[in-house]
Formats: C-alpha cells, sequence, structure tokens
C-alpha cells in the first residue's frame, strides 16, 4: 500500500502515456497487417528491391501510373532479374527478364496462376464472378474451358470473315472523318468482340452499346491500377468499418450494380433470343445452350463470363491499334518501308488479305514492335503464387503479386538495341506468331511477352494477331500517316497515356490522307461489295 502511495505521475507522464497508447496500437495494428520478419524469418530471404516507407511500403513510388514503367526499368538495372517492393501488405515481386518468366510463370506455373485477393475490385464491385481476377482454382478452369474453346487456334479462323469486314468499314471511317481514327478503332475493335461473343454489330461509335462497354472499361481500369485503393492494398483490412478505407464498399456496390445491369440486360436479351429462335451464331448461344446452370453457372457468372470477354477483346485491341498510329507518325521511315514491301506484294487495285501475310514479313514484324514499344498497360502482367516459393536463393512468399515486368524486358538495351526506337526490322528473324512463340523452349527467342505467360496467357491471342496484322496493313496500304502540319510546321503528337492501368494513348493529331485516288476507289468498292455481315 505504501509502495502505491509513493508513486506519483509527474506533468510529463501524462502525455508520454497518452502518446504510448496509440502508438502501441498503431504498431500492433501493423505487426498485424503487414508481413514482416518478425512473424517470418524466410523474408529476411527476400529478393532486393527499393526500400519503402513503413507500413505503405513503395506505394508512392508506383501511384502515378505513368511512372511505373520508367521506375521499374531502372529498379530491374539496379536490383537485377528479379526484385521485390511492397504496396501496403502486399509483396511484389517483379520477373525482369525472360528466364525468370520461364521458369516461374511457366514452369511453375501449377503456383504462379493465381490472383491477390482483391475485395474491391472482385468481392464488391465485380460481385465475385469476374474472370479475369478469381484465383486459380476449379471455377476459374471451368470458365477457361469456355473462353478457350471460343478463341482457340481454330475457332479464330471462323472469325476471319468478321474482322474482313469490319476492317473494310475501318477503312472507309477513314476515308470520311480521319480526324476521329481514335474512336473508329475503337469501334473497330468492340463490334469485332461483339459479333463474336453476342452476335451484335456495332456501325457507329455512337451505339448505345459501345458507351456501355467503355463505361464498364472506364470503371475496371480505375479500379485495376496499383494501390488505386487501400483495401485492395491491405486485403486483411476489410473487416474494418469501411469509413476507415474510404468507403470503398459503397463505391464498390454502385459499381457492381452499374457493371451488373448492362452484362445482365446482354444476357437477358441474348436468352430471348435463342428462345425465340432468332439469335445469331456466337459464343454466347452456344454456351447458353449447353446450360451453364448444369455446371453451376448461375445467370449473373454467365453474363460476367460473356462480359468478360467484351471487356478482353475492346479496348486492348483499340489501345494497340492507337499506339501503332503513333507510332507511324513519330517513325516516318517505318511508313515507308511498309509501303514499298505493300506495294511490292499486293499493289493498288485490290487491298491486303490474309494470304498475303505470310509474304509481308515486314509487316509482321511491324506487328510484334507495336506490341513491344508500348504493351498493352503501363504495369505488366499480375499473378499471385499460391504456395510458398523460393528462386535462386530469394523466398517468394504465398500470395505475393508476382509481375511479368515487360516494360523492363522489352526496354532492356541488351535484349532489343535501342529500344525507344520503333524499329520493325529487330524482328525479321522472328517467323513465327506469337502464341508459337509463347511456348518457346528458349525464353530468349520470344518475339515479346505482351500476351503473357503461363496458364493465364491471353486466351484472345490467336483473335488478336488476326485482327493487329488486317488492319495495319490495310491502313499503310490505303493511307500517309504524317505529323499534322500546323502554322509554325509539323505538329509533334501528345505522347502521353491516359490515367489508369492501361496503355491508353493520350488523344493525339495526326494526318491520315489517302495515297491516291485509286486507293480511294479500292476501298469504297470494297465495302460496297462487301454487302451486309
Amino acid at each position: 500500500m505504501g509502495v502505491l502511495q509513493d508513486i506519483r505521475l509527474t506533468p510529463l507522464a501524462h502525455p508520454a502515456v497518452l502518446l504510448l497508447v496509440p502508438v502501441t496500437l498503431v504498431l500492433a495494428f501493423y505487426f498485424y497487417s503487414v508481413p514482416n520478419v518478425l512473424k517470418d524469418s524466410r523474408r529476411r530471404h527476400l529478393p532486393p528491391g527499393p526500400r519503402g516507407l513503413p507500413f505503405i511500403g513503395n506505394l508512392f513510388d508506383l501511384a502515378d501510373s505513368d511512372l511505373v514503367r520508367g521506375k521499374v526499368q531502372g529498379w530491374a538495372r539496379e536490383y537485377g532479374d528479379i526484385f521485390h517492393t511492397k504496396i501496403g501488405g502486399s509483396d511484389y515481386i517483379w520477373l525482369s527478364s525472360p528466364k525468370v518468366v520461364k521458369d516461374l510463370m511457366d514452369k511453375k506455373s501449377a503456383i504462379y496462376s493465381s490472383r491477390p485477393p482483391l475485395p474491391l475490385a472482385q468481392d464488391v464491385a465485380s460481385s465475385g464472378r469476374r474472370q479475369l481476377f478469381m484465383q486459380y482454382g476449379p471455377d476459374w478452369r471451368k470458365l477457361r474451358k469456355y473462353s478457350h474453346a471460343l478463341l482457340n487456334a481454330t475457332t479464330a479462323i471462323a472469325y476471319q470473315p468478321i474482322q474482313n469486314y469490319e476492317s473494310k468499314q475501318l477503312l472507309v471511317d477513314l476515308l470520311d472523318t480521319p480526324e476521329r481514327f481514335y474512336e473508329h478503332n475503337r469501334r473497330y475493335s468492340a463490334s469485332v468482340i461483339m459479333l463474336v461473343t453476342y452476335g451484335y454489330r456495332l456501325s457507329d461509335w455512337e451505339d448505345p452499346l459501345i458507351k456501355d462497354i467503355y463505361a464498364v472499361l472506364d470503371n475496371l481500369t480505375e479500379m485495376t491500377a496499383p494501390g488505386a485503393h487501400a483495401v485492395d492494398s491491405f486485403p486483411s483490412l476489410a473487416f474494418l468499418p469501411q469509413f476507415l478505407l474510404g468507403n470503398w464498399r459503397t463505391f464498390g456496390k454502385k459499381v457492381s450494380e452499374h457493371d451488373s445491369k448492362i452484362y445482365m440486360k446482354l444476357w437477358d436479351r441474348l436468352k430471348r433470343e435463342v428462345d425465340a429462335g432468332t439469335a445469331k451464331d456466337c459464343f454466347c448461344k452456344t454456351f447458353y445452350l449447353n446450360d451453364p446452370q448444369k455446371q453451376g453457372i448461375d445467370d449473373l457468372l454467365a453474363a460476367y463470363t460473356c462480359g468478360g470477354l467484351v471487356e478482353a477483346g475492346s479496348e486492348t485491341t483499340s489501345t494497340t491499334l492507337n499506339n501503332f498510329i503513333l507510332a507511324m507518325t513519330l517513325f516516318p521511315d517505318v511508313v515507308k518501308k511498309a509501303q514499298e514491301e505493300i506495294d511490292r506484294v499486293v499493289g493498288n487495285q485490290r487491298l491486303p488479305e490474309y494470304e498475303d501475310e505470310k509474304d509481308l514479313p515486314y509487316i509482321r514484324a511491324l506487328v510484334k514492335e507495336t506490341l513491344r514499344w508500348r504493351a498493352v498497360n503501363k504495369f505488366g502482367m499480375m499473378h499471385a503464387t499460391s504456395e510458398d516459393d523460393w528462386y535462386e536463393g530469394y523466398f517468394i512468399p504465398k500470395g505475393s503479386v508476382a509481375v511479368l515486368n515487360w516494360w523492363a524486358i522489352h526496354m532492356n538495351p541488351d535484349l532489343h538495341p535501342n529500344p525507344e526506337v520503333f524499329d520493325p526490322t529487330r524482328y525479321l528473324n522472328k517467323l513465327l506468331s506469337a502464341a508459337e512463340y509463347v511456348n518457346a523452349n528458349d525464353p530468349y527467342s520470344r518475339d515479346h511477352f505482351t500476351y503473357g505467360a503461363g496458364r493465364r496467357v491471353c486466351p484472345g491471342i490467336h483473335v488478336a494477331e488476326k485482327s493487329l496484322y488486317i488492319n495495319m496493313v490495310r491502313t499503310l496500304w490505303g493511307f500517309n500517316i504524317t505529323k499534322k502540319k500546323g502554322p509554325n510546321g509539323p505538329i509533334e503528337p501528345d505522347t502521353r497515356m491516359i490515367r489508369g492501368f492501361l496503355s491508353v494513348p493520350y488523344p493525339f493529331e495526326c494526318s491520315i490522307i489517302p495515297r491516291s485516288e485509286i486507293h480511294v476507289a479500292t476501298i469504297k468498292k470494297a465495302f460496297q461489295d462487301a454487302g451486309e455481315l
């Protein structure tokens, strides 16, 4: 009793105690939510990488999407072919050489094929049904089979008439309103995938369906940038009151209601047309007739499965086509060389066809160079590890985000001399298709990595390749693409990318002019003769 009576708190002790309580809570919170060496000593063997800040890691380093590709190239040079960063509680392992990608994503695909937990982007905003975000397992494999059936090499050939027709409209659109090339490429991409998936053609950019598709894509792009939402960087904190993490559930529910309404409207319309016998042959018709409910696929999951194909085939293709236009504007010598080859093989009396591709090695190389020069997103292809792993003495924890760091690979001067220069000649000895190179035994023989690797390689690779070839070759056949002339000389095109996940070029100015009246007449006649699709 006397001892207790002798204890007295000085005036300075009161604020010290008050400060100690929140500090202790913060430290406990940090220890609970962020992986650290105290909880797992193996983390001392993580790959090297830039030091981040407590709790948030490298969040600020990766917050500006336009700077990420430069940062990860620099880190690869500094730390090597595999390096580590953190965003919040998530480990990011950057695979920055063809060998590392082959060794992990291909050879160890059983544990490098998942996705990280995304409480906002997948669980709430996608109603748990977006295949893109699904973790690796039976449900994902079941849906992947359907995607493969739609998009494999054999079935992709059946879509060539669709791509052929839509590319002819694209040429006519470029004749009529060349300044709107940005929209014309987006319309082409959306129409092709909608015809393949739902049997619906989108002949005009103002079609309400196109507006719906790109509204969903805007939501998707906003959600998928690393660090964009705290709860997806700290999934373990999802139990906390949402107001502490930006009211993420409320936001996610609004996105879910919006996207689900669009996809369910499409799916319900398709079902009515199939039941009435008026539906055109397409993936969704076959999908519905196979009774997906027997496979445990409810209507909303079916709608998202079909909608996911539309997502994957719309903005990625149009982004690449618009980046192609940008490259042609910046590198006039490439346009000249391409047109010389096309004129020699095709002439000016007919459009280039798919059958010409084998005789157009420079054009084939140009397609590959476009995908190397500007891959489809700003960050790389993200997988997640489903088990702990070790690689060349480095520890890779379960649940790590394994990133195929294609910016470091594609812009590595040891692999691609003068990487910032658009130079198709670097691919003249790459005679196989991108799909064939995906499975190459020698990782350094691959052409590029934009279609990904492992079990989650882009399922639409065959369809995408045919779209890119037919549109690039025909655009170069029919038009001269140059910098726009201003009062003070040529106008330099804007080379920035739009905010968000994908490498969508910022709208830029250029001049797209028919090469001759013969080309104009040939284009108009080809589209007129094509009739109705």
